[in-house]
């Protein structure tokens, strides 16, 4: 049996395990069940949206089985420091995870004993499996969330972290709880009642979210001052939201777009508040739920007075699929190491 000799604690900047639905994870493995498995590494993937891991595996019977695995992203990896000498092919390593629901030797990984016998937790909140003793290589104040108070004086405009261990924005199963479905049109029932993820999951292939998704992406986003406007740009697919801030600006004969036309203005020195029309992506959700091109979203972005958090609410209306507006809300922290990468997508097949 491998021996645990150290375990490395794998801060997440901003993608969270309690966030398995991001992309095409949620529907693909069953987050309530974790299973081992140990064998051979015989391909390696270092890509967004998810690191990909080929095992040849020994089973029970002594046939050779080969698993297709998938963890977090690139990006995470890149923002944790781990390089792709972290596991080679060849190595025999020893992996821990949720198992697939549509194949037979799928996992999504959430713990690696290494062939050096180092564990890596792939998550704020994974536990160790095969050793007790712990390496945490994390500030206390970025295991606590705690963002950095040094520098008020940069206002809503440096990048901005996702915390760990915090929901996802918008709850994965509004549209199919009793409290959730109340709240739905007769035509937004329908189109969740016939909704087949596998079918119709609109993640799937590197195609990015549109609003209002897109603003649970977990990844670091900077707020960037261009102008009049003031740009959100997000790592997750690169994507870039103008807010339109001109006394003057108007919504009035834009095209529907992905990110929809949004104007900004300052309710006071700490409070952005942004009003988007126009929004062409035609999901609310991820989930079955559709968005109208009628719908709208009101968003508030409040700086904390030490300039460490940033407090977000959005309330989104749609006469077409709700019949009252939904609020959601999270926050942002600010640690001064952060940076929006470059993100890539491989459009290749995830399994």
């Amino acid at each position: 049996m491998l021996i645990a000799r150290k375990i490395f604690f794998i801060a997440l900047f901003g993608a969270p395990i309690v966030a398995i639905g991001h992309h095409a994870v949620a529907g693909r493995y069953d987050s309530a069940t974790i299973i081992e498995v140990e064998g051979e590494v015989t391909s390696l993937l270092w890509r967004n949206p998810h690191v990909q891991v080929s095992m040849r595996v020994i089973g029970e019977n002594g046939d050779l089985q080969d698993w297709d695995m998938a963890t977090t992203s690139l990006s995470n990896m890149r923002r944790w420091q781990i390089g792709p000498e972290f596991i080679a092919v060849g190595d025999t390593i020893r992996v821990a995870g949720n198992p697939a629901i549509r194949i037979e030797h799928g996992l999504y990984i959430s713990n690696v004993l290494t062939s050096g016998g180092e564990e890596v937790l792939l998550g704020g909140n994974v536990q160790p499996r095969w050793s007790s003793d712990r390496t945490i290589e994390m500030s206390a104040s970025r295991r606590l969330g705690v963002g950095d108070t040094s520098a008020p004086e940069l206002g809503i405009f440096r990048i901005w972290s996702t915390p760990d261990n915090i929901p996802m924005l918008v709850p994965r199963d509004i549209g199919r709880t009793s409290s959730g479905r109340a709240n739905l049109t007769e035509a937004a029932l329908q189109a969740v009642d016939v909704f087949i993820w596998e079918r119709d999951n609109p993640l799937q292939n590197c195609a990015p979210k549109g609003m209002p998704l897109i603003m649970e992406a977990p990844y670091p986003f900077a707020f960037i001052q261009d102008g009049e406007s003031i740009l959100w740009h997000n790592e997750e697919y690169d994507t870039v939201r103008t807010i339109h801030m001109a006394p003057d600006a108007s919504s009035e004969g834009q095209p529907d777009s992905l990110l929809g036309y949004s104007i900004g203005r300052w309710e006071n020195e700490n409070t952005l508040a942004v009003s988007t029309t126009h929004m062409g992506w035609e999901h609310f959700d991820g989930q079955g739920i559709p968005a109208s091109t009628a719908g709208t979203l009101v968003e508030r972005f409040t700086l904390s007075e030490t300039g460490g958090r940033l407090d977000y609410s959005m309330t989104f209306s749609d006469p077409v699929n709700l019949i009252e507006p939904m609020t959601f809300g999270k926050h942002w922290v600010w640690y001064p190491d952060a940076e929006v990468a470059g993100y890539a997508c491989s459009l290749q097949a995830e399994d």
